[in-house]
């Protein structure tokens, strides 16, 4: 892993602890009302998350187009990958896939806030410093 992940990958395991000391509490006093598969999920989302940061910052480094570019294409396949995983587990378990929709959008919301946060913060350190004329 690159050295230059290290920030990231603290924040990032962070945010997953809160989100699972949460999902946990949740779990402890609502179990009816949660998908026994979110904390797979919760997962899911730090693995993508890690594998997308580090795939975008090399492209961070290409440029503002490149990056934009690099940043829109990744969002279009993220977005079918979470598609076709809410659908699959829906058609696969029609009973729990209303709270498994649920909590795999309040997941996504979290992961989502987080990365916006974390790849602005990697756009302003990638610009150039110095000041045209």
């Amino acid at each position: 892993m690159n050295p230059s992940n290290h920030p990231y990958l603290k924040k990032l395991l962070l945010i997953t602890a809160a989100t699972g000391i949460l999902m946990l509490i949740a779990f402890l006093t609502l179990p009816q009302h949660l998908s026994p598969a979110l904390p797979f999920v919760l997962i899911f989302f730090m693995s993508v998350s890690l594998l997308s940061y580090s795939l975008l910052q090399k492209k961070a480094s290409s440029g503002t187009s490149g990056f934009v570019n690099g940043f829109m294409t990744h969002s279009v396949l993220r977005m079918a990958l979470y598609l076709a995983i809410i659908l699959g587990y829906a058609f696969l378990n029609r009973e729990d896939a209303v709270r498994f929709i649920i909590g795999f959008f309040v997941i996504y919301l979290i992961f989502t806030i987080f990365e916006v946060f974390q790849f602005l913060a990697l756009t302003r350190k990638s610009k150039p410093t110095g000041k045209q004329l």
